[in-house]
């Protein structure tokens, strides 16, 4: 096979693109399923719950390790960038206290005013998808009240409406999940 001095230029200009900037991260530890993950990588390495007085949400977070342009000693790490793939929020209302107890939550709840209670939604780098269609199905399980600093231990499922969007009629689901409780 030979190499055309065009293609070795271009393939030193990825390997140089490739080892600055973001670096090259390990695999992912973890995978969402469901067929969403057909039109989209569902893989993290860690989950955690923010929670307010308004809502929660369950963030599924992908962690890259950033590589500094330069070359400074040691390693040239810069610090970490985090993605979502998927982040499954709940609004809760003045008069629920399920938080404070082992339950299954509802995602497809709406509230007084017929606005959905439970939404997905991700950000992810370069991918424009941010908004996920209407949950149809849905619903969250966690083991312990969600008090901060704990990791409480759940599952959740959720079906899409059907409709234009990649995500579309599709599903994501987590048979098992550990995320700590943060603010």
């Amino acid at each position: 096979m030979q190499v055309t001095p065009a293609a070795l230029t271009a393939l030193v200009a990825l390997s140089t693109a490739a080892s600055c900037g973001s670096g090259s991260d390990a695999p992912a530890k973890h995978r969402l399923e469901g067929s969403l993950g057909q039109v989209m990588d569902l893989g993290y390495d860690e989950a955690r719950v923010d929670l307010s007085t308004t809502q929660f949400s369950l963030r599924f977070v992908r962690v890259h390790k950033l590589k500094s342009l330069g070359g400074d000693a040691g390693t040239g790490e810069t610090g970490v960038s985090e993605d979502y793939p998927l982040i499954v929020s709940y609004l809760l209302d003045s008069n629920e206290d399920w938080v404070m107890d082992k339950t299954t939550v509802d995602l497809t709840k709406v509230d007084a005013r017929g606005n959905a209670k439970g939404v997905a939604s991700r950000n992810v780098q370069k991918d424009p998808r941010t908004t996920l269609p209407k949950i149809v199905t849905g619903a969250l399980t966690v083991d312990r009240a969600l008090d901060l600093g704990v990791t409480v231990h759940g599952d959740f499922h959720i079906t899409f409406e059907d409709g234009i969007e990649a995500a579309s009629g599709r599903t994501v689901f987590a048979k098992s999940f550990d995320a700590k409780v943060t603010e």
